[in-house]
Order: C-alpha cells, then structure tokens, then sequence
C-alpha cells in the first residue's frame, strides 16, 4: 500500500494485488467516515478477490468538490497508465464521482450504484435528501458540470425512488447501460449482494463481459429472496393499504430475523399504526443488535416520542448527540431541540435549534422555529412530526 496523493481535501492510496493488469478505482460513499486513517470504498472485498485497487478517498462528504481534485486525478491515470483494463467503481456519492471522473481517471469502463447527477439545488432542486450539503458545498464547474464520458458506464439504479431523476439528468449528457430494479433502494448495493449479484456484476464490468439485461432479468427474478427489496416495497404503500404495507415488513422480519433496515421498516409501520409496545419492542432489539447505531438511536427516540415518552426521547436522543460527528450534523442538532422541546427542556432546545442554524444558516426552516422556540410561541409541537419525518428521509439516505 503507498500513497500516490495527499493533501488536506484528498488522499490517494494504491493497494496492488498480484495482478496489476487491471485496476478499480473506488470512491467513497456518504458516512464511509471522515479523515484519512480507514479503509477506501470496497477495499477488503477487492483484496479478497485479489484486484489491484486506487482508492480516492476525501475529507468528508463533498462530492469531491476540491480544487486539487484533477491533480488527485492526474496521479491515478498516471499509476494505471498502460494497464488493459481500468474500472471506476462507486456508490451513491461515490457513484455520482465514479461516472464524472472515469475520464480522467484513465478507465475503460465505470460502475455505479445509485449515482447522482448532482445534489447542487440549482441543478437537482428535486433531491431533499442531503439539503444542508447541497446548499453548503461551493459547487466547481470544472467538476459538476456537463458531464462527458467516453465509455458507457454501467448504472445500477431504483426506478420507484428519487435516483431514477438523477439517471434521467445523466442521460440527458451521456449514453449509459442500465439495470434498473425497482423497489431496491437506496443504495441497490445491498439489494444486489442479498440476490448474489454484485460480485459478478463487479467482475462482468470489469473484464466488459458483462450482460446488463441478463442482470436486470435476474435482478428481478430474484427481488423476492431480498430483504430490501421487502422494505422498500412496504415503505412505499400507500395509506390505505397499511395492514399490506406491515404484512410486508413482518415477511421482511421473519425471512431476515437479524436484519436492522427490516427491524426498523417494521418497527416504523407499526408506530404509525398506533400500536406503540410493538414497536419498541422491535427497536430496543435492534439496537442491541446494531450496538447502539444512531440511526437506529434516532429511529428509536421518534418512536418513544410518537408514543408519549418525551423525556425517554430525549434521554435516547441525547446519547445520539454525545459523539462529536453527530454535533456537526444540523439535520440532527434540529431534531434534537424538537425533542427537547417536546420533553419541556427549553434551554436545550433552544441551544440545539442555535446550532443547526450555525451549521446551515440557509435553512429557513430552522430560523423560523429558533424564533417561534425563543418567543415560546404556540404551535411548536403542530409542526413537529414534519421535521421528524424529514430528519428520518435523511438519514434513511445515509444507509450502507
């Protein structure tokens, strides 16, 4: 292993197999974690399989919005030059820079799963699932501009979800092959491991072997032996067909006991149904079996919050808000103070609100609450179960 680039936005780290004909240059996902000292995207699989890797890997989650970006990319093209096949790889975030920059990257071939074409609101105003990056993150044109591609990636996408406009905004620029597999979700990357997919999907790009309606056939083919699949299927029911919506992420449950999304999908039916116990049941096992996650924390403190417990709220809520990278988030400094609220600690909600409008001082929805919250003005709780919704779409996003 040895760096090829460093800098204070971007480290570039190779990690050669024995074979170094062929090479995948990965890109991190959202949440992969922040700084230097980790793994890259995909890296322990690429050494299982013995694959020659780069992986490119930035300070936080930017979007690969650096000005030393090309020179990061410059030392990748320059380490693969004359290999026979170079892929890039990514997801979602990681996908949205594996199609951008194949390109410069030197690749013959790109694989993406759940790209974006971009989460700029100006170019994007549809995506609400990163609002405070999109508007935080200063957009570079050399970078999120056009896209221009001399292969035709290959995109693994969710048609029922928001990602099918990203790919219709990726099309407009470029030729793609396609596997679209409704109801995979966000990223389809766990959907394709469950039906025993993505490791020859990998391969198949890799070596340009790959049949994309051949995986799309049995990407369906398959959906019904995928939890995911289940999840997503069940989250998107409409209301009135809510006794469906639960049968399918009790299947979901039974055919994945230990599976935390079908826990957690369930668990969420089940508060909105009314029936409180058995939805706490099924969080306070899940995060036990995710060891205290905070996703899963958050799901739990809503719960405990639709079911009348504000001060238990808050108790799980602040155990979320002990870590220091989950104090930096404004989406979950916002809800922390509608909690805090709700449990009657008014000084910790107004401190919490007062941070989240530090961290996104664009979002007009924070400043309007900090005054309502300032002015003890009526009508807090009304507009409570919005925000929660919203934090949840959020870091529903975050998964894998």
């Amino acid at each position: 292993m040895d760096e090829l680039f460093r800098s204070e936005n971007l480290v570039v780290r190779r990690v050669p197999a024995q074979d170094q004909s062929r090479w995948v240059v990965t890109f991190d996902n959202y949440s992969i974690g922040h700084g230097f000292d980790r793994e890259g995207f995909g890296e322990a699989f690429l050494k299982q399989y013995g694959v020659s890797a780069i992986h490119v890997m930035g300070q936080r989650e930017d979007w690969y919005q650096y000005p030393d970006m090309e020179a990061a990319l410059a030392a990748v093209r320059a380490a693969t030059a004359g290999a026979t096949r170079v892929m890039t790889y990514g997801s979602s975030m990681g996908a949205y820079a594996a199609i951008r920059f194949a390109d410069r990257a030197g690749a013959h071939a790109a694989l993406a799963l759940s790209p974006q074409y971009s989460i700029d609101p100006a170019k994007a105003p549809f995506e609400k699932r990163w609002p405070a990056d999109g508007r935080r993150i200063q957009w570079r044109a050399e970078l999120d501009g056009p896209i221009t591609s001399a292969i035709r990636p290959v995109v693994v996408y969710d048609p029922a979800s928001d990602d099918r406009l990203h790919r219709d905004l990726i099309v407009r620029d470029i030729d793609i092959d396609e596997i679209a597999l409704p109801y995979s979700g966000h990223p389809a990357a766990t959907y394709m491991l469950e039906v025993g997919l993505l490791v020859s999907l990998v391969f198949g790009v890799l070596e340009g072997t790959a049949d994309v309606r051949t995986f799309q056939r049995e990407g369906r083919q398959r959906r019904r032996g995928s939890t995911a699949y289940l999840c997503h299927l069940a989250e998107r029911q409409p209301a009135s067909r809510q006794a469906t919506a639960i049968a399918l992420a009790r299947r979901a449950v039974e055919q994945n006991p230990d599976s935390a999304i079908a826990g957690v999908t369930l668990a969420r039916l089940l508060t909105a149904a009314g029936r409180h116990e058995e939805a706490l049941d099924l969080h306070r096992r899940n995060i036990e079996l995710t060891s205290r996650y905070f996703i899963y924390l958050v799901a739990y403190a809503d719960a405990l919050a639709a079911a009348k417990d504000p001060e238990g709220a808050l108790a799980v809520a602040r155990e979320v808000m002990a870590e220091v990278e989950m104090q930096r988030m404004p989406h979950l400094n916002g809800w922390l103070g509608l909690i805090a609220w709700s449990a009657g600690e008014r000084d910790e909600a107004i401190a919490a609100l007062t941070r989240a409008v530090e961290l996104d001082p664009a979002n007009m929805g924070y400043r309007r609450r900090l005054r309502d919250y300032r002015a003890s003005a009526g009508g807090v709780r009304a507009r409570a179960s919005a925000l929660l919704d919203r934090t949840w779409a959020w870091l529903g996003g975050q998964r894998g």
